[in-house]
C-alpha cells in the first residue's frame, strides 16, 4: 500500500486567509523574488551586534555575494564551501551561492582545519566563504587552488543584479552532511525544487505561521536548522533572531518573545521542566508554537506543552528528504505519532521498514557511488527505519533497523520500539535498551534509563526505595512486550547519555558474542 496526503488535507488546521498564502515555490532565486514581492521593509534576521537586517538588506548583500562570484569568475554549479556559526552571514552566504547557481556545501562550525583541507578535497571545493574568527581553520587550504573570502566583501559595493534566475528547478541547490548516531556521514545533494518543498512543507499544520517570530538554537548546518528554521522563517515573512551565545538563552527569549521554537526533544525536556515551575514567560511569554524534531518525542512533551497552551508539533525527518517528511498537528489525540506525510511524497513499508518518494527527496550523497546503489530500489529511498500507518494513515516511527538487535535464537528486537513503551512512564526522560550478558554468560536485555527529576521529586521515594520502584515499574512493561523483548536489567544512570550534535543518544556497538 502507498500513503500520501495532499496539500488540502492540511487546510482545516488553518485559516482559509492563512493557508492561501502557502505558494509553490522551486529555486533559491523565485524564493528571493517572493521576499522581494511580499516583505520588503519588515524585519528579517538578528545580527549579533544587536541590530535587525530587513528583509531589503538581506536581498542586496545576498546580490554582493551573487556579484562577488562573477567577479571572481566561479563556475556556475561548482562547490562552494559555508564555514560560520549561525548568524546573518550563514543565512546571507548561503544563500547567494545558491542564488549565484552554485552548490552551498555546509560545514559544520566545530571542524577543525584538517577535516575542513579534507572536505575541500571530499567536496571538490571551487571556494570557501568564511567566517573572519574561522581563519585559522582555513590555514591548509592553498588560495590559489580555490577562492577564499570571509565576511568583509559584503563591504564591496556593486551595480546591477547578478541572481541568477536561469537556475533550473533540479540543478543542485546545496550539500548538508548526514549526522547519523552509527556509520560515517555523507553529504547528502539537495536539489532547488527538493530544498523548497522542505522549506513550504514547514507551514502545513499550524493555525498560523505567517510573521512570526523565531529564536533559532539549532546548527543550521543541520537540515532541521537550515529548512525548518531559516528558509521557513524567511518564507513567511518573519523575523528570526539566533542564539550566540547559550549562557544568555533565557534572557535572549525574555528579549525577543519568540512566538515559535523550533528545537530537539532534549531541549523541549529542559523548556518543559522551567515552563511548568515559573511559567511561559520564561521563554519569552509568547510562545505559540514549538516543532521538535531530530530525535524521537515523547507523548509527556507533547501533552504537557498542550496543557501549558502551547501548540507542540513532533514531526519526523531526514536529511535526504530536505528534513520536512511529516508533522503531527493533532498531537492532543495522536501523541506518540510524528503526524501525516506533507504533500509531494509516497511512502510505503517493505518488511517494516520505511521506504520514500517524491520531490524533496535527495539527488544522491556526493562522491559516494556504493552508498547510492544501496540507497535506493526502483526510484524509492530506504530510509532504514522500521516505521507502521495507523487506521488514520498517521505515521509512527518504532525503530531503526541499523539498530536491531539479533537474539542467539535469531529473533529481531528494535531496541526503539522497547525505549518508546519505557519512556512512555512519567519519570523516565529516557532509556536506551541495549544486549548484555547475565551471571550465567546467557545474552539479555538491559535498559539504562535517565529520570525525570521533576517527577521524581513527587515520588518521595529516594535511595533503594526509588530504584525498587523503578525497577519493578519498568518490569511491569513485560507484560505488554512478546516474550524475546522482555527486558531483564534495570539500570539508572547518574548523567545522561553520550549524544550526537542532534541530540540523539549514540548506541553501543554489539557487546554479545554467542
Amino acid at each position: 500500500m502507498i500513503y500520501s496526503f495532499d496539500r488540502k488535507d492540511f487546510a482545516k488546521f488553518t485559516s482559509n486567509e492563512e493557508f492561501a498564502k502557502i505558494v509553490d515555490l522551486k529555486t533559491v532565486p523565485e524564493l528571493l523574488n517572493h521576499l522581494k514581492n511580499n516583505y520588503l521593509g519588515l524585519k528579517a534576521i538578528g545580527k549579533r551586534d544587536e541590530t535587525v537586517a530587513t528583509y531589503d538588506e538581506l536581498l542586496n548583500d545576498i546580490n554582493k555575494v551573487c556579484a562577488y562570484l562573477k567577479e571572481k569568475e566561479v563556475k556556475k554549479g561548482t562547490n562552494i564551501g559555508i564555514l560560520f556559526d549561525n548568524s546573518y552571514e550563514f543565512a546571507i552566504f548561503a544563500l547567494g551561492v545558491m542564488a549565484y547557481g552554485a552548490v552551498a556545501v555546509l560545514l559544520p562550525m566545530q571542524l577543525d582545519e584538517k577535516i575542513i583541507f579534507g572536505c575541500s578535497k571530499k567536496y571538490v571545493l571551487n571556494g570557501l566563504f568564511y567566517l573572519s574568527g574561522f581563519k585559522a581553520k582555513t590555514s591548509l587550504l592553498n588560495p590559489n587552488e580555490l577562492m577564499l573570502a570571509d565576511e568583509s566583501i559584503l563591504n564591496n559595493s556593486y551595480d546591477g543584479c547578478f541572481i541568477d534566475n536561469n537556475v533550473k528547478e533540479n540543478d543542485a541547490a546545496c550539500i548538508i552532511m548526514t549526522g547519523g548516531t552509527t556509520g560515517k556521514s555523507k553529504g547528502a545533494i539537495l536539489s532547488h525544487t527538493a530544498l523548497m518543498c522542505g522549506m513550504i512543507n514547514g507551514c502545513y499544520g499550524l493555525s498560523n505561521f505567517m510573521h512570526l517570530t523565531y529564536y533559532s538554537m539549532m546548527p543550521l548546518t543541520h537540515v532541521f536548522g537550515f529548512i525548518r528554521n531559516l528558509l521557513t522563517s524567511l518564507y513567511t515573512g518573519s523575523l528570526i533572531y539566533f542564539n550566540h551565545d547559550r549562557m544568555k538563552m533565557f534572557e535572549d527569549m525574555k528579549k525577543y518573545a519568540p512566538s515559535i521554537l523550533v528545537i530537539v526533544p532534549a531541549l523541549a525536556e529542559i523548556f518543559l521542566n522551567l515552563a511548568k515551575a515559573y511559567g511561559l514567560g520564561f521563554l519569552g511569554g509568547n510562545v505559540k508554537h514549538i516543532i521538535c524534531g531530530a530525535a524521537p518525542v515523547s507523548s509527556y512533551l507533547v501533552l504537557g506543552f498542550n496543557n501549558l497552551g502551547v501548540n507542540f508539533c513532533p514531526g519526523y525527518g531526514l536529511t535526504e528528504f530536505a528534513n520536512m517528511v511529516s508533522g503531527n498537528p493533532d498531537g492532543i489525540n495522536y501523541p506518540a505519532s510524528v503526524g501525516m506525510l506533507f504533500p509531494d511524497q509516497e511512502a510505503k513499508i517493505v518488511d517494516g521498514e520505511l521506504l520514500l518518494r517524491g520531490r524533496n527527496m535527495l539527488m544522491g550523497y556526493f562522491n559516494e557511488p556504493e552508498e547510492n546503489k544501496t540507497a535506493f530500489v526502483d526510484g524509492w529511498f530506504k530510509t532504514g527505519d522500521l516505521a507502521r500507518f495507523d487506521e488514520n494513515n498517521n505515521l509512527y516511527i518504532i525503530g531503526r533497523s541499523k539498530d536491531v538487535i539479533i537474539l542467539a535464537n535469531g529473533e529481531n528486537v528494535s531496541p526503539a520500539y522497547i525505549e518508546t513503551k519505557v519512556n512512555e512512564l512519567p519519570f523516565v526522560q529516557d532509556s536506551l535498551v541495549t544486549e548484555d550478558k547475565n551471571e550465567l554468560g546467557a545474552q539479555i536485555l538491559k535498559v539504562e534509563v535517565v529520570l525525570r527529576a521533576a517527577v521524581v521529586n513527587q515520588l518521595n521515594k529516594t535511595g533503594e526505595e526509588l530504584v525498587k520502584f523503578v525497577t519493578s515499574e519498568i518490569l511491569k512493561l513485560n507484560d505488554s512486550l512478546l516474550d524475546y523483548e522482555r527486558l531483564s536489567k534495570v539500570v539508572i544512570r547518574d548523567k545522561d547519555f553520550e549524544r550526537s550534535p542532534a541530540m540523539k543518544i549514540i548506541r553501543p556497538k554489539k557487546v554479545y558474542n554467542e
